[in-house]
């Protein structure tokens, strides 16, 4: 049954990005590989390059699948997603923006859960009374600011208990180390990369092994794989 769902949830994810004008692609060398390039495109008669190829941070383990092949993507095994998913929110430590997307302001009370166990599980959420903390969460404001701006991925919106969470493209910490499975880019692009977004044209990150790009080109003509 889990596997069902998974590849319908596949199918309808392809399906949506298809319709999308806006994507984003993050090509890795090697499945284990904790460095990749991305770049953004948008849709017009074919997909044309918005912009420069930049250079991002993936997972300490490189990349992890959502069905079908391994390595599968968990919760802690330190992998980044591979496939295609929207892009459905931002946030940031500022209160007032101009970003487009939906927002979240990243205050003292904003988390995200990743306690498999707990009903809320992969959702960021308010939670003013602390008596009613999950077991494990991500405090969405971190000391380290590398959550001062950032845009949530959407992967396992479902909220499969186990299959990961709190997935999101954010900053690089100062030493550029690889991320517990986001994604994650220099202050200057990652900027440009959150005013650029919009939601009427839906955007969606396309995360991929470098060798297995040739396999989208037919979806998204116009999309560049060296």
């Amino acid at each position: 049954m889990l596997k069902i769902t998974l590849a319908l949830s596949l199918f309808s994810l392809l399906s949506s990005a298809v319709a999308s004008e806006q994507l984003i692609v993050v090509l890795s060398p090697e499945l284990n590989a904790t460095t990749a390039v991305m770049q953004k495109y948008e849709k017009q008669k074919q997909w044309n390059a918005i912009g420069d190829k930049i250079p991002v941070t993936l997972g300490r383990n490189g990349l992890g699948y959502v069905a079908f092949k391994t390595p599968l993507k968990n919760e802690g095994d330190g992998r980044s997603p591979s496939g295609i998913f929207p892009i459905t929110a931002a946030f940031g430590y500022d209160q007032n923006t101009t970003i487009k997307l939906p927002y979240w302001h990243a205050d003292e009370n904003l988390y995200c859960v990743d306690d498999i166990n707990d009903s809320r599980y992969n959702r960021i959420l308010r939670i003013y009374d602390k008596t009613s903390l999950p077991a494990s969460y991500e405090v969405m404001r971190r000391s380290d600011g590398v959550y001062r701006y950032g845009a949530v991925i959407g992967y396992n919106d479902s909220g499969v208990s186990g299959r990961g969470s709190c997935i999101f493209i954010h900053l690089n910490n100062r030493d550029k180390t690889a991320t517990s499975g986001c994604t994650a880019m220099d202050e200057k692009p990652l900027i440009e990369l959150l005013q650029w977004l919009e939601p009427v044209k839906k955007p969606h990150i396309l995360q991929i092994l470098k060798s297995e790009c040739g396999k989208y080109k037919k979806e998204f003509d116009g999309i560049e794989c060296e």
